[in-house]
Formats: C-alpha cells, sequence, structure tokens
C-alpha cells in the first residue's frame, strides 16, 4: 500500500525511467511523451529523442518498460541513423 498525496504519485509516473531499447539511452516518461505529442502523436506512445523511435510502454511508479517498437506505425516519424560520426554525416 503507498501513502501519499496524489501530486506525489503522479510526480513519480512523470518522472520513471527506462531505457530505449533501440539506442540503450535513458528515458523520463514525461519527457519522452512530451516529445511523442510535439511530433503530433496523441497515442499512449513515448518517443526516444536520441534515435526518434516510438514505442508502447508499461508504467508502473518508479519504473518505464517499453514493451514494443511502433515507429512504422507513424509515418511522420523518421528514425535517426545508427552509427558514429561518420555515418551521420555521410549516411554509410
Amino acid at each position: 500500500m503507498m501513502f501519499g498525496s496524489g501530486d506525489s504519485f503522479g510526480e513519480m509516473l512523470m518522472n520513471s525511467k527506462g531505457v530505449c531499447s533501440n539506442c540503450m539511452k535513458e528515458l523520463t516518461f514525461g519527457d519522452a511523451a512530451q516529445l511523442a505529442r510535439k511530433h503530433g502523436i496523441s497515442d499512449n506512445v513515448v518517443m526516444c529523442k536520441g534515435c526518434n523511435h516510438v514505442f508502447e510502454v508499461n508504467l508502473v511508479p518508479g519504473r518505464m518498460t517499453l514493451t514494443q517498437d511502433v515507429t512504422s506505425s507513424y509515418p511522420q516519424i523518421k528514425p535517426s541513423k545508427k552509427g558514429g560520426l561518420l555515418s551521420k554525416l555521410f549516411g554509410k
């Protein structure tokens, strides 16, 4: 059983962290959900700021698990390329 105000519970959810299964960047639910909204996605998904992949999530206070990569469902999203500087500069 958890005790506390509704504000602190909501804050725990918004600050829940997870790791992108594509680029291994740490994500925070609130920021990742807001990034998805900025790209015109109104579904209950999050977007990685590192690689632009979109994921469905399982959210519990303090932890976010990315369950499925659904980037292909959003044609307006262009995933960033993997690789180092040369890959980013020359697309190889």
